[in-house]
C-alpha cells in the first residue's frame, strides 16, 4: 500500500487528496480546497515532511523533435538542445520527453519524441513556500500528464491507436493527443461546464485536423472522460468516434471528489505507479534537496558522535575517580619505603663489587693455552705421514691451528686414502674441528687448518 499526500496548485487555488493506493484502487483519506494565502498556516500545522506536487502552468512549451535511435543514451542533452533551438528565450526550464513513434526522413529512421518544457519560474514560487516550513516536494508532475496516464490506463491492449483524450478541469477542458500511448499533444480551452459543448465540439474537430496536418498522426477516436452522473451524450458532430470512459481504480471513489479533484488523484495514482515518469522537479531543486539530506544526516552523525564522546569521557573520569583513593595509597606507601630502596640498593652495590673477583677467577680459569692444544694432538704414529710443522694461533674463544705435513705413500689412491686418515684421526680428538684441508698429490705434501675449543682441557 502507497500513502499519497498530494497538492494540486492552480492559480489562486489549492487542492489537497491524502490517499491510499493498493493495487491500483483509491481510496480518499481526506480532500478538501482553500485559497493559495491559507497555504502557510496549512503547512506549519502538518507533521509530514515529505509530499507530492501537482500543478497547472500557464505557459509551457511542446516540441516535436526527430533523433536517430542509436543516440538513446544521449536524449537527454539532445532533446534539450533541440528545444533550446526552438526556443531561445528560455534560460532556466525543465524538460521531460517520450518516444511517440519512428518515422523516415531521407531514407533514414528516427525516433519521434514529443518533448514538454515548463519554465523553472513558474514552478518555484511554491517550491519556496514548502522549503521555508521544512518540507520536501518529492515529485512534481503537470496536470495535463498525470491525468493522461490516468485516462490512458484503461486502453491497454490496443495502445499503439492514436488517440484524444478529453478530460475537464474548473474553468478549462484539456484536449490530449496521443500515439502508441504516449502524451503527443497538450491543448487546453476555455470551459465553464464538464459536458460537451458545440464549442468543444468545434475544438476538438480541429485539433484533430491540425494534427493530420502537423503532426502526421490521425486519432481514431475521442475519449471523454466520465467525471460526473449524466449520461453520456452521442454527438454526430465529431469527425470521429465518440467513446466515454472512466478510469480503471476509482470505483470507490465518490463522484463529487472525482469531479472536483481529478488533478491531484490523478498524480496520486501516477505517483503509486510510474513516479519518475514524468518529473518536472527543477534540476537546481533536486540538488539543493540531495545537499539538504546530506547535511541533515551528517550533523546526526556528529551529533551522535559527539553524544559517544561525551559518554566515553564520563565513563573514564568516573574510573579515573574510582582509582584516586588507590593511588593515594601507592604515593603513601612510596614516600615511607624510602629507607627500604636505599638499603637494597647498597647490598646490590656490595654484591657487585664480590663478584668482579669471580669473574677474573672464571676468565683465567677458561683461557685457552697453545701447551694445551699441543698437548693434546695425538695423532697415531704411523710410516706413511710425517708433520712438518704446527702452527697455533689465539682468537677469541678458540685456537686456530695449521698443521703442515708430508705423505710417505705411493700412489695417487694410497696418498689420498693416507691423508683421509690423517682427517678422521684429527676429528677424533676432543676439543678439535677441521675447518679446511688441502692435499698436493704431486709433492705429496697436506695443510689442515683446525680449531681447538679446549673441551678436553675442560673434560680433564
Amino acid at each position: 500500500m502507497v500513502n499519497v499526500f498530494c497538492f494540486y496548485f492552480d492559480g489562486a487555488i489549492v487542492q489537497v487528496v491524502k490517499a491510499d493506493i493498493s493495487g491500483g484502487t483509491v481510496t480518499i483519506k481526506d480532500a478538501h480546497t482553500f485559497t493559495h494565502d491559507e497555504l502557510d498556516g496549512y503547512l506549519s500545522g502538518r507533521s509530514e515532511k515529505t509530499f507530492v506536487v501537482c500543478c497547472n502552468p500557464l505557459l509551457f512549451h511542446q516540441d516535436i523533435v526527430y533523433l536517430p535511435p542509436a543516440a538513446g543514451r544521449q536524449y537527454d542533452k539532445l532533446v534539450r538542445s533541440e528545444v533550446q533551438k526552438n526556443h531561445p528565450e528560455l534560460t532556466s526550464y525543465t524538460t521531460f520527453y517520450s518516444t511517440v513513434g519512428q518515422t523516415t526522413i531521407d531514407a533514414k529512421v528516427f525516433n519521434k519524441i514529443a518533448a514538454f518544457s515548463y519554465v523553472d519560474e513558474s514552478i518555484t514560487a511554491f517550491l519556496s513556500v514548502f522549503n521555508h516550513h521544512g518540507k520536501v516536494i518529492s515529485h512534481l508532475y503537470a496536470a495535463p500528464y498525470s491525468i493522461f496516464r490516468l485516462i490512458a490506463s484503461g486502453f491497454p491492449h490496443d495502445a499503439d491507436q492514436a488517440r484524444i483524450f478529453i478530460a475537464y478541469l474548473p474553468g478549462e477542458k484539456f484536449l490530449l493527443v496521443a500515439e502508441n500511448n504516449e502524451l503527443e499533444f497538450i491543448r487546453k480551452l476555455p470551459s465553464s461546464d464538464a459536458s460537451m459543448l458545440p464549442a468543444d465540439i468545434q475544438n476538438v474537430n480541429m485539433t484533430i485536423d491540425y494534427c493530420f496536418q502537423t503532426l502526421r498522426v490521425k486519432p481514431v477516436e475521442a475519449v471523454v472522460m466520465r467525471q460526473s452522473e449524466q449520461s453520456d451524450v452521442e454527438s454526430p458532430n465529431f469527425t470521429v468516434p465518440v467513446t466515454y470512459s472512466r478510469p480503471p481504480g476509482l470505483e470507490g471513489v465518490p463522484q463529487h471528489i472525482l469531479a472536483d479533484y481529478l488533478a491531484p488523484l490523478a498524480a496520486a495514482l501516477h505517483y503509486a505507479t510510474a513516479p519518475r515518469s514524468g518529473d518536472i522537479l527543477p534540476p537546481d531543486y533536486i540538488a539543493f534537496s540531495s545537499n539538504k539530506s546530506v547535511l541533515t544526516a551528517g550533523s546526526a552523525l556528529m551529533v551522535a558522535l559527539a553524544l559517544l564522546l561525551a559518554g566515553y569521557t564520563l565513563t573514564q573520569w568516573m574510573v579515573v575517580s574510582d582509582l584516586k583513593p588507590a593511588v593515594g595509597a601507592l604515593r603513601t606507601h612510596l614516600r615511607t619505603s624510602g629507607e627500604e630502596i636505599a638499603a637494597y640498593r647498597k647490598l646490590d652495590e656490595e654484591v657487585k663489587s664480590q663478584n668482579k673477583p669471580l669473574e677474573i677467577l672464571n676468565k683465567q680459569r677458561t683461557s685457552l693455552h697453545p701447551a694445551a692444544a699441543l698437548a693434546s694432538l695425538t695423532l697415531p704414529s704411523s710410516q706413511d705421514y710425517s708433520i712438518k710443522g704446527i702452527s697455533v694461533q689465539t682468537a677469541e674463544g678458540y685456537l686456530a691451528l695449521q698443521i703442515d705435513g708430508d705423505i710417505d705413500s705411493s700412489g695417487f689412491s694410497n696418498i689420498q686414502a693416507t691423508f683421509e686418515w690423517i682427517i678422521e684421526q684429527l676429528g677424533k680428538i676432543p676439543g678439535y674441528s677441521i675447518v679446511s684441508s688441502t692435499l698436493d698429490i704431486k709433492l705429496k705434501t697436506f695443510k689442515i687448518q683446525a680449531r681447538y675449543n679446549g673441551f678436553a682441557q675442560k673434560d680433564k
